[in-house]
């Protein structure tokens, strides 16, 4: 793992995305607020078509939006689709693969077992 250094610094995570995000660390879950700033992407959209009566269009992703400069020591939260257009070891999201989340009876997200990162 060639970012755990890095991530051994990390003295604070800040969420960016609009939910709280749970990690399940151990026994406990770590609950992670909302910072009130969302990181989203800039897309640009053009219709291509409809299926029965509906608009379906076509869209291209493009930069993310409201994403802060690297700070030493703080680890950004995002959703995995912004972590994987950005690529950055400061920008992680919560891995909600069948293996990485806890669900409820209803299957509803009650925590993450571990965050993921798209760095190469």
């Amino acid at each position: 793992m060639r970012n755990s250094a890095l991530w051994a610094t990390t003295t604070r995570l800040e969420n960016l995305t609009p939910h709280e995000v749970a990690v399940m660390v151990g026994d406990s879950i770590i609950r992670v607020p909302p910072s009130g700033r969302v990181v989203r992407l800039n897309s640009h959209c053009d219709a291509c078509g409809e299926v029965m009566g509906i608009p379906v269009s076509t869209c291209v992703e493009g930069k993310p939006r409201n994403l802060p400069e690297p700070e030493e020591g703080v680890v950004y939260l995002v959703s995995s689709v912004v972590a994987k257009q950005v690529k950055r070891w400061d920008v992680l999201c919560p891995d909600t693969s069948e293996d990485g989340a806890i669900r409820d009876g209803n299957g509803y997200i009650v925590a993450v077992k571990r965050l993921q990162s798209f760095v190469d």
